[in-house]
């Protein structure tokens, strides 16, 4: 199998991350010589490997866009921990902040941000940033084809007009990237608005659409106290928990119907109105502050951006358990989010409705569609795959953290967290208000490779292991 293709797009992943490093470095005037050395060794290997690997046609097999998906991702992750770990945090560390940047899990193992330099704390959000893309250009242009857990359904919400309109993967690419900078400008705008610095609103507005969670401040985003800020924020996590081909579609067709988020919104609804009448009734909350307290926890979670103004698992044993769960939703396929995806969620419902009309009507025949498609029963088993791994990928990770003498509860919650790339998980320890700067050193380790897992939903690595796939 040819690798020089792969060799090829790495090194130009590696050129192109480095460049921002420049940019970083000049916000404290070339006082970070951590920054420079980064990109002095990133762009040597990125040349490095352009150079070496040049020439010819970059024509991928199937094979071989699995290689380029899961390198690419893990190179990305490589690069990333190199600031950290030359401003001198240790190698576990390094590893675990970097990887829960890349990938918009959220977790963080630092403290004391207020205090960090501004360069830190920027590209902590600028990875972010750039991971949220990754994964919605992967999404858009990868995982339909690979046949990743159903994920060829995702592309059925795409009219054909707007296939026509957008004929090919670079293109879709380069149309996402326009919306992603267009809702970024206009988060950044409404934070601005709100009262944040300039340098505050940028950070956030990378960290919010691309539904990360990473903030400038230990107390998140409560710490700027302003209903415009957390609403603006509400927003814009929804906002980039919803496909993007959904807004590439609306701007080009103008064609706004989409089961997905139909379902979607209507399930946030509901979970807001439960939380919020909750709130009331066995809190004593007054009801805007327990509107505003349940929408934002309940589209934090369930978007997996990990934001905080308030600590839920603080409410009471109901609620703790309640996003525990919810931790395992995520947005919809196609998005920033991370988790289960609520695409999945639909078709397993109308995979089980299946099953029990035909155990009523054996003899019955039973079509099942989405967006007006048939379902196959490739994709029934595929979704139906993909959600026996996660459950099992998070119980196996359970189960290691435990023998590693974390408690089960924060065992539990940080897998959970982890895989479904939320952040903050439940416990004293890696609650909301908290960090995993205490968890063992080997548990870093598991829970970076938890997250990678998690956000190249598990079947992209996972089939590395099985020997037919190395045969020629």
């Amino acid at each position: 199998m040819r690798m020089r293709p792969i060799f090829f797009v790495n090194g130009a992943v590696l050129t192109i991350i480095s460049l921002p490093l420049l940019l970083i470095e000049m916000l404290n005037r070339g006082a970070d010589l951590p920054f420079l050395k980064a990109f002095l060794v990133m762009i040597f290997l990125g040349v490095g490997l352009m150079l070496s690997s040049r020439g010819g046609q970059v024509q991928l097999s199937h094979k071989q866009v699995f290689i380029l998906t899961a390198s690419i991702w893990l190179v990305l992750t490589g690069a990333s921990t190199l600031p950290f770990y030359m401003y001198g945090m240790d190698i576990s560390d390094a590893v675990f902040e970097a990887t829960s940047a890349i990938t918009t899990t959220g977790a963080t193992v630092l403290s004391g941000l207020d205090e960090l330099p501004h360069s830190i704390l920027m590209w902590r959000a600028f990875l972010q940033w750039l991971g949220g893309i990754g994964i919605v250009v992967t999404a858009i242009a990868l995982l339909p084809f690979l046949g990743i857990g159903g994920m060829q359904l995702f592309r059925t919400e795409s009219s054909e007009a707007s296939e026509k309109e957008l004929p090919s993967a670079a293109k879709l690419a380069s149309t996402t990237m326009w919306v992603y900078m267009g809702m970024t400008t206009l988060c950044a705008a409404s934070y601005l608005i709100g009262g944040m610095t300039v340098f505050d609103a940028i950070a956030h507005s990378f960290t919010t659409v691309a539904t990360g969670g990473f903030s400038t401040h230990d107390a998140s985003i409560g710490f700027f106290q302003s209903n415009w800020i957390y609403w603006t924020c509400i927003i814009f996590m929804f906002g980039g928990s919803i496909p993007f081909l959904w807004y590439i579609r609306a701007i080009k067709v103008q064609r706004f119907g989409s089961e997905q988020i139909k379902v979607y919104s209507i399930t946030l609804l509901v979970l807001i109105a439960g939380v919020t009448t909750w709130l009331i009734a066995e809190k004593g909350f007054e009801p805007y502050d327990a509107l505003l307290h349940a929408t934002f926890n309940v589209v934090s979670v369930v978007t997996t951006s990990g934001f905080a103004i308030s600590d839920y698992s603080l409410w009471g044993g109901f609620s703790a358990l309640l996003f525990f769960f919810l931790i395992f939703m995520g947005g919809c396929a196609g998005s920033t989010s991370g988790g289960i995806k609520m695409l999945r969620f639909i078709i397993s419902v109308k995979m089980i409705r299946q099953i029990i009309r035909k155990q009523i009507f054996p003899n019955g025949i039973f079509v099942e569609k989405y967006e007006g498609k048939k379902i196959s029963d490739d994709i029934f088993i595929g979704v139906a795959s993909f959600v026996f791994v996660f459950i099992a990928t998070f119980g196996f990770f359970s189960v290691v953290l435990m023998a590693l003498g974390m408690d089960f509860i924060s065992a539990v919650s940080g897998s959970a967290t982890m895989i479904s790339n939320v952040g903050p998980g439940i416990g004293l320890y890696i609650g909301p208000e908290a960090n995993f700067s205490e968890v063992p050193t080997a548990a870093k380790w598991i829970f970076s490779a938890e997250m990678i897992f998690g956000r190249l939903e598990i079947f992209t690595l996972l089939i590395f292991l099985t020997p037919r796939f190395w045969r020629s």
